[in-house]
């Protein structure tokens, strides 16, 4: 894909999006222009606030309450870890085990373990393991496939 930047010094601010056949990521590059991205109610701290989706590298559920681990913070969140796989799948969002989901744009690098596991590290770090259950997943959409593509 190619990209494109122009800097303007009057006028509108303006994205033109030329594709040959629509696809998820060209659907979730023409939301986040639209600023129609929804946002995750939070807590940290006794404070309620609202998350962007692409500020949290993954969400883990723990004893039935869901977390979201952001690059120096922790938050509680009140939907559940299926709900938000289901809900932020476009925008990145891919389940790596039974109790975690990994936003696969925040990764700095992959590698591979043993039992066909990944390992991922994080923009903050931290390590996280994608188990072979998932694995075929996020190979899947590394590659540009989407869920159910069989050629």
């Amino acid at each position: 894909m190619k990209l494109t930047m122009e800097r303007i010094t009057g006028g509108e601010e303006e994205v033109i999006i030329r594709y040959r056949e629509m696809n998820e990521r060209l659907e979730t590059i023409a939301g986040i222009v639209r600023g129609g991205g929804q946002k995750i109610c939070a807590v940290s701290e006794g404070r309620t606030f609202l998350l962007s989706p692409e500020s949290i590298l993954y969400l883990e559920s723990v004893d039935g309450v869901t977390y979201a681990y952001l690059e120096d913070q922790v938050c509680r969140v009140q939907a559940s870890l299926l709900e938000l796989a289901m809900v932020y799948e476009s925008r990145g969002f891919l389940r790596c085990s039974k109790s975690m989901v990994l936003n696969i744009y925040k990764i700095r690098f992959l590698k591979s373990e043993a039992g066909n596991r990944i390992r991922a590290t994080m923009e903050n770090e931290e390590q996280v393991m994608i188990s072979r259950k998932y694995a075929k997943d996020l190979r899947q959409r590394l590659k540009g496939g989407v869920k159910g593509d069989e050629e």
